[in-house]
Order: C-alpha cells, then structure tokens, then sequence
C-alpha cells in the first residue's frame, strides 16, 4: 500500500494527536485509492458473508472492500437515543474526535445469524468502536473472521484491545508515532 502511505505522509496532518486525513479518506474520498485499499483488504481478511462498519467515515472503505470481494456490507447507523433492543443490535460508544456518546445500532434482521463477517473501518485508535461492532456480530449469532482498517495507530492500544477477544487485525497502513507534529509510519 505505497500509494496510501505516500497520501498519508503528503496529505495527512496531526492535530492534538489525531490524524487528520479528511483530504482523502474520510471527509473528501479518492476512489481510486480506495479501489486499491479495498481490494488489498478484500485479499487479506480473506473469505466473508457481509462486511460491516460504523458511519459514516467507515463507509468508504468497507463499501470498496465489500465490493472487491463481490459481497454486501452493512453500516452501523449512530443515533442520539437507544432503539428498541428487540429490533437492534445497540451500543453506546465514546467519540474521541466529536466528544460526548452517541449509540450505534445494526437492525437485526439485515445482518441475520450464521454469517461469516468482517468490520472494516477507516482508522484503529483505541478500538472502542470496533470492539463494540465486534461484541454486536457475536450476540446476533454470527462469526466475527476479522478486522480490515486503512489506517491504524500503534501507540494507542486498539490492537491489543481487539486481539485481547481473539480476533484478527489487518491494516493497510501503521502509525508507530507521532514526535514533533510528523506521523512516522511503520
């Protein structure tokens, strides 16, 4: 993924230790980047049923990945207020870039049971809101197979959190730090 990495050292800024990448990835979306990041996702988190994400940043890349692969994929809408739990899959989530929580909810029946899924997302931070989609595939009965993000920050743990439950974690591109406002990439 040179041409990710390229992007994220020419175009990406650090702003009290969040990446800013909003000019291609996650506000302003190249697809032609994307096509790649997803068919290098496609090929890494292997066979899947649906790919899921959280909006609305996540949708790109979980939309490129899914169709590299020829399969559907979902995204987890953010409401201010909890739906009905018969209905919906819910979790409350902290936003570390908008502050305050929100509750992110999947309605049941479009993700179904037995399915083999994967979460595809923009960035891994500290992995609160892929955890959370993660515990979310596992109570509607379905196998979580693996997580798929761009980009990934090392030093803030999400990794760790996310491998803690088993799962597996790809990422196109890693973050190993951030010194002097310059992203060092891995």
């Amino acid at each position: 993924m040179e041409e990710l990495r390229k992007r994220i050292l020419e175009s990406g800024r650090v702003e009290s230790q969040l990446v800013i990448v909003d000019s291609f990835l996650n506000h302003r979306t190249d697809p032609r980047l994307m096509t790649k990041v997803g068919i290098w996702l496609a090929e890494k988190l292997g066979d899947f049923d649906v790919a899921v994400t959280a909006e609305a940043s996540g949708i790109p890349a979980a939309f490129a990945t899914a169709r590299a692969a020829g399969k559907d994929f979902i995204y987890a809408k953010k409401q201010n207020r909890q739906l009905d739990p018969e209905l919906h899959l819910l979790r409350q989530i902290s936003s570390p870039t908008k502050g305050g929580k929100t509750w992110i909810t999947i309605r049941k029946e479009l993700l179904g049971q037995g399915r083999n899924v994967v979460i595809v997302d923009d960035f891994l931070s500290r992995g609160r809101t892929a955890e959370a989609l993660g515990s979310m595939i596992e109570e509607a009965g379905n196998r979580l197979s693996a997580f798929g993000f761009v980009i990934e920050k090392t030093f803030t743990g999400g990794r760790s959190l996310l491998e803690s439950h088993g799962w597996r974690v790809e990422s196109a591109a890693i973050i190993e730090s951030i010194e002097n406002q310059r992203i060092n990439l891995k």
